[in-house]
């Protein structure tokens, strides 16, 4: 259901959501990520930070996980990435609280046929009124940033000097990658902004645009090392949601149907969601 319709992006509830603070950003026509124009990522910035602001408002969020992919489309059981609803650009939002009746991570440790519905219908239709009538509102709202551990640049795992040394793969234009100190898979790595900034949701369009072209080079170059045909990406957003590093960060996970195992099965039997075997 549309909540919110920009230009070029739109805010939606999907209808097949995953819990109750599920939300997604899509793009409204065909976007090749690579060649991100300035106001395409303003406004998605600024759609990013409504979301927040509607699910802050509505369900008392206060961390958010994302999850979007780049060339890859869930097969099989689908484990660890919500079920494709739309073509093209788009970027799950998931709100963390408190009271929240389901945690995403277990929702999508679930085979997609055996996921339940959130909520009752009624409650559903409600909800998404709610949701629609705070966005409606949203420019003359008061921006909401999400908790996370403070910690200086100096003192930063995104920012010290022997992440550089032990960690960096390569940097460019603004953005750095590197590769994670337990990673899930080989073809796995971290891709952060130099500057010290906490949240995502606090990046500049400028930042966004470099990005986009920086998770481009890393589809091209996961699949020359490792024959990756896409992307799983995931961020979290502030302490709710898991973020340990106050260094806004995403982590990308490169994918093929020839891959030798889910890397979200391999997250799941590490976190404790799902058995091993």
């Amino acid at each position: 259901m549309p909540l919110l319709t920009f230009p070029t992006w739109e805010i939606a509830r999907p209808a097949h959501a995953l819990t109750e603070a599920h939300v997604a950003i899509r793009a409204l026509a065909p976007l090749d990520p690579a060649r991100m124009s300035l106001p395409q990522a303003a406004e998605l910035v600024r759609a990013y930070r409504a979301t927040r602001n509607a699910l802050h408002t509505v369900l008392g969020c206060d961390g958010f996980a994302l999850s979007f992919s780049w060339s890859w489309t869930p097969f099989g059981d689908g484990i660890g990435e919500p079920a494709p609803e739309w073509e093209g650009a788009v970027l799950h939002v998931f709100g963390r609280g408190p009271g929240e009746r389901t945690k995403p991570v277990r929702a999508m440790a679930l085979p997609a046929r055996e996921r339940p519905t959130p909520l009752p219908a009624d409650e559903e239709s409600s909800l998404a009124k709610r949701l629609e009538t705070v966005l409606a509102t949203i420019e003359t709202s008061t921006p909401f940033t999400p908790t996370m551990r403070a910690a200086a640049s100096a003192e930063c795992d995104g920012c010290l000097p022997e992440v550089e040394r032990d960690q960096e793969v390569w940097r460019a234009q603004g953005v750095r990658v590197l590769r994670p100190r337990d990673p899930l898979v080989e073809a796995n790595v971290l891709v952060l902004p130099l500057r010290h900034v906490a949240s995502v949701g606090s990046l500049r369009p400028d930042e966004i645009v470099s990005y986009a072209a920086r998770l481009h080079e890393v589809r091209v170059d996961l699949g020359r090392r490792f024959r990756s045909t896409g992307l799983s990406c995931f961020v979290n957003d502030g302490a709710r949601a898991g973020q340990t590093t106050p260094h806004a960060h995403v982590h990308v996970v490169g994918r093929s149907r020839e891959e030798p195992a889910n890397p979200f099965e391999i997250l799941g039997r590490r976190i404790g969601i799902r058995a091993q075997g």
